[in-house]
């Protein structure tokens, strides 16, 4: 029965994302309010009949567009779990998924193909008005933030970040950056991500001054 159903699940899965791609691309071109469903199913080559299968509603549909956009960016520069880093290689990592980020930003594809991301600056605006879109996006980025965290408290147990480090603030400091650091590239703001990932580990990672020492 397994092997069965298992081209089934696979033709599910694969609708899905095309409903998916096609909807980045329609919210990358157009944002996030004006293309309707039609027009999103009839770019995946779908029904709105198969829409329905996957998505309750067009509010749950851009919940998925954005985890899909989202959560793999925030995976990027920040490990989940056992694959957590210290801080030196969770700065290097949100670093290097930054400029990544910006050449992806940059880049013009060929002629007629769709728009590689969505605008986080789109997201944000969709944000004010959608409940749910907040909440899901809030909790992604509140687990992000509490990833640094760890990352940062386990630096402090191997002597490797200032002691008078608060965790919780440079997780919120840095993922907030990176979002911030993605805005300003769509609007393009030009900025050195190298050199801001060497500031923050500056930061966090050098003595501890005394009072009247510079």
């Amino acid at each position: 029965m397994a092997g069965r159903n298992r081209p089934r699940e696979v033709a599910k899965e694969e609708t899905r994302e095309a409903l998916l791609l096609a909807g980045l691309a329609e919210f990358a071109e157009r944002g996030l309010d004006a293309p309707s469903l039609d027009t999103i199913c009839a770019r995946a080559g779908y029904t709105r009949g198969a829409f329905y299968v996957h998505f309750r509603d067009r509010d749950e549909f851009v919940v998925a567009a954005m985890e899909r956009v989202l959560g793999p960016f925030l995976d990027a520069v920040v490990a989940r779990g056992e694959e957590a880093h210290d801080l030196a290689r969770t700065v290097e990592r949100f670093v290097s998924t930054l400029v990544a980020m910006a050449r992806l930003v940059g880049a013009s594809g060929p002629t007629g193909s769709p728009p590689r991301t969505l605008p986080l600056h789109r997201l944000l605006d969709a944000c004010e008005r959608s409940p749910l879109l907040a909440e899901r996006f809030t909790r992604i980025v509140r687990e992000a933030m509490a990833r640094v965290e760890r990352s940062t408290r386990k630096g402090q147990g191997a002597g490797e970040v200032r002691g008078d480090v608060d965790a919780g603030q440079l997780g919120a400091v840095l993922v907030s950056l990176a979002l911030g650091a993605i805005v300003a590239l769509e609007l393009g703001i030009a900025l050195d991500l190298e050199a801001a990932g060497k500031t923050v580990l500056a930061l966090v990672a050098g003595p501890v001054l005394s009072p009247g020492k510079g």
